[in-house]
């Protein structure tokens, strides 16, 4: 395998990793406390439902915090899964292990984008604050209207993060040439 091609496995497993932790968290909120609602009126995710558009369960939400085995356990194992294999496969791709990447990630220097253009140039700096414009949108409105799983709020999540990733991309791109 060229290291062309480790580093493709190693963004799709860094987007796996993302997606599992983001699906753990999900799951953790969901079982304390409910993920859907108001902040006064809080129902729990019935996720077999959720994941099956309402085939193997006919309520997306219900107002019990009953604990669901199956469909509950499976989310969170299918969470733990992905993030597993995807860690397991960002420290054999990259050089010095899963705490290198996880270092980079949380003190590269892509983060000083967000307050010069300098570093890395007006495309990365664009970059950055898609990402941290996505993540905190979302954050924000799980907190306060306590919709961890509302499709407006993902919509608007993922357009910001994707046009984020998506110029983060294009910034590397530059650099190299």
């Amino acid at each position: 395998m060229t290291s062309e091609g480790k580093g493709d496995c190693r963004c799709l497993a860094s987007l796996g990793f993302g997606l599992g932790v983001w699906a753990l968290v999900l799951g953790v909120i969901n079982l304390v406390c409910g993920a859907y609602g108001s902040p006064e009126n809080k129902f729990k995710v019935v996720w077999a439902a959720y994941l099956s558009m309402g085939s193997l369960y006919p309520d997306l939400y219900t107002a019990d915090m009953v604990f669901r085995p199956y469909s509950d356990t499976i989310f969170l194992l299918l969470g733990a899964t992905l993030t597993g294999v995807c860690a397991k496969c960002i420290h054999d791709q990259t050089e010095g292990g899963f705490g290198a990447w996880l270092k980079c990630v949380l003190l590269g220097d892509h983060w000083l984008s967000l307050m010069s253009t300098k570093e890395s140039g007006g495309t990365m700096t664009a970059a950055m604050w898609c990402i941290v414009l996505g993540m905190g949108f979302y954050i924000y409105r799980g907190i306060v209207h306590w919709n961890w799983v509302d499709v407006g709020v993902y919509s608007v999540t993922a357009s910001l993060l994707g046009f984020g990733f998506a110029l983060m991309f294009a910034a590397g791109a530059e650099n190299e040439e």
